[in-house]
């Protein structure tokens, strides 16, 4: 019995010296880490951003900027609204929809119509560029200072305009052009 008493005690301290072990070593690795997050959260991480800005006349604008991160928190809560489109080491390309029309298009664009389809060009429609095409129109059935305002270019200035003048001339889409 004193042999059996004796080998039980030599195997609880052979597992509370193991568990003292273990421990030890994990604190010091623990201790480890925390030296080395506190040295990066002391040096700020510079990266480059690409903000792209995608807005519903399909125009994207582009802004590329350095950024230097002291936080990581704050950085991520400044771009909450952006989604994430590409992410590599030091560099980060962001994507926000923007519910409105672009700048360039209320600086630019006329809507008009080229080969019977509701078109916006880059300027007056007489001899710009056409940047848009959206629908086939019934020019037979399109009441004529309608089509006159079109040959004329009917200027975007904002988001309402864009909307009405894509919703009045849907009426006049030409249903059997976009059929065949």
């Amino acid at each position: 019995m004193g042999k059996l008493w004796l080998l039980l005690n030599g195997v609880v301290v052979l597992i509370i010296g193991v568990i003292s072990f273990q421990s030890f070593f994990e604190q010091e690795e623990t201790e480890e880490l925390q030296e080395e997050v506190m040295v990066m959260s002391q040096d700020p991480l510079t990266i480059e951003l690409t903000l792209e800005k995608q807005y519903i006349d399909g125009h994207i604008e582009t802004e590329n900027v350095q950024e230097t991160i002291a936080s990581m928190q704050d950085f991520w809560s400044e771009y909450q609204e952006w989604q994430v489109m590409e992410q590599r080491d030091g560099f980060i390309r962001f994507r926000k929809e923007v519910d409105d029309i672009s700048p360039y298009l209320k600086a630019n664009g006329y809507f008009g119509i080229k080969d019977g389809q509701l078109t916006i060009f880059e300027g007056v429609p007489v001899h710009e560029a056409a940047v848009q095409s959206f629908y086939q129109i019934d020019t037979e059935e399109l009441e004529s200072h309608l089509y006159e305002e079109l040959q004329e270019g009917i200027k975007i200035n904002s988001k309402k305009d864009y909307l009405e003048v894509l919703e009045t001339f849907r009426s006049y889409q030409d249903v059997e052009a976009v059929n065949s």
